[in-house]
């Protein structure tokens, strides 16, 4: 509360009284409102260590303030001061959609360019290891996310910061450090596990494979859907997938008296999610479904064929058909990512065409075989390629 100054005419008074009484002059009194009408405080400190001669004890000081001082007939020390009724603290406003989105965008954006560096200066160690570099951008993401959305830095993240938002719990408080970096595993662990090379013929071949395909599938698919739909259908308090995992939700920036006052998600939401999980896990039951049929069978000893090939990280093989004014082309592809500089290397491209058409029965129904070498490195936050397609007709491959 503000100080409340008495008049000229009451400080006078008090000080003659004071002089009268033996009460020093240079005692700083500051006047402040309360309850009950206006209380005087000591701001000089406790009285005995202005004055060592002063003696009086507490009874005579309270005397002193209990006597009315008057200023033009009125009773001063007894009116009390009118207060303007207290507001409550404005609630806190969930983010827009668009203001978050854009806010991503800026931060993937900024790691992105982060990523390109470090992509830059080791370009060789990177495409060398393969699936494997994505742990570097994972963690590179994870420190950054994890830290910033965190207490330590206010819970927010440097496009937050500059767009007006943050992270914050159902209480209104920024996360902990351990709960931000969970939050942003949740987000961020479905995408960078997509795309990453496995053996496919385990998977689909054996019990155990194929309970780690279910697993995959659901954090994967299930993570990546779910994400995505509670993000754009969850209108009422725009948690997704990650934020319910932690109890948090994105916030425009606000003072810190502001208070919390979240909606409920609406329960049709989680059993949408729940479907999706559903679906997700019969993934692998469909790959298995479709390894079993007679054109998908016979890739299957070509795949492993070209996955053990000297220098070959993984391999992707499948057939295109291209129908263009009435014209139908046919072609076998081969998509081998390398872990050496030999994207250029003609002589590789050829011999790697000759598997593909000795492991191909139906080779004479095609027009071409296509090869694509690629050698680069994915760290997820930022990629980069050097690739070379080669194509051979199959009289050239005998």
């Amino acid at each position: 509360m503000a100080p409340v100054r008495a008049g000229l005419a009451s400080s006078l008074a008090f000080t003659a009284r004071c002089s009268l009484q033996g009460i020093p002059k240079n005692l700083s009194i500051c006047v402040i409102p309360a309850k009950a009408g206006i209380q005087c405080l000591c701001t000089s400190g406790v009285l005995k260590s202005l004055d060592p001669g002063f003696r009086r004890d507490d009874e005579q000081i309270k005397r002193l303030f209990e006597t009315p001082i008057r200023e033009g007939g009125d009773i001063m020390n007894t009116m009390t001061a009118a207060q303007p009724p207290m507001l409550p603290a404005a609630p806190l406003v969930i983010a827009g959609f668009w203001r978050r989105l854009f806010a991503l965008v800026i931060d993937l954006l900024m790691l992105g360019a982060l990523g390109m560096i470090i992509g830059t200066l080791f370009f060789g160690p990177l495409a060398r290891m393969g699936d494997a570099a994505k742990l570097i951008g994972f963690v590179i993401a994870l420190a950054y996310f994890g830290l910033c959305n965190s207490r330590v830095f206010g819970g927010q993240t440097l496009a937050m910061r500059w767009l007006g938002l943050r992270v914050v719990d159902a209480q209104g408080g920024v996360l902990s450090l351990p709960r931000s970096m969970l939050r942003y595993m949740v987000l961020g662990v479905p995408f960078f596990a997509n795309g990453t090379a496995f053996n496919s013929q385990w998977m689909l071949t054996s019990t155990l494979g194929y309970v780690l395909g279910c697993v995959l599938a659901l954090i994967v698919f299930g993570g990546i859907l779910s994400i995505v739909y509670l993000y754009v259908f969850n209108r009422r308090t725009r948690q997704s997938l990650h934020d319910l995992a932690v109890g948090s939700y994105v916030v425009q920036a606000a003072p810190a008296a502001a208070r919390a006052n979240f909606p409920s998600i609406w329960r049709g939401h989680l059993v949408a999610v729940a479907v999706l999980a559903l679906l997700t896990l019969g993934a692998p039951a469909v790959a298995k479904r479709l390894a079993a049929t007679t054109s998908f069978a016979g890739m299957l000893p070509m795949y492993q064929t070209l996955s053990t090939q000297p220098h070959v990280m993984s391999a992707q093989v499948g057939r295109t058909r291209l129908n263009f004014n009435g014209s139908v082309t046919r072609s076998m592809q081969a998509t081998l990512r390398l872990d050496a500089p030999l994207s250029d290397d003609s002589a590789m491209a050829k011999r790697i065409a000759q598997l593909v058409a000795k492991a191909d029965p139906d080779i004479a129904s095609e027009d071409t075989v296509r090869v694509t070498l690629v050698y680069g490195y994915d760290m997820g936050i930022a990629s980069g390629w050097k690739s070379h397609g080669y194509s051979f007709k199959p009289a050239e491959l005998k």
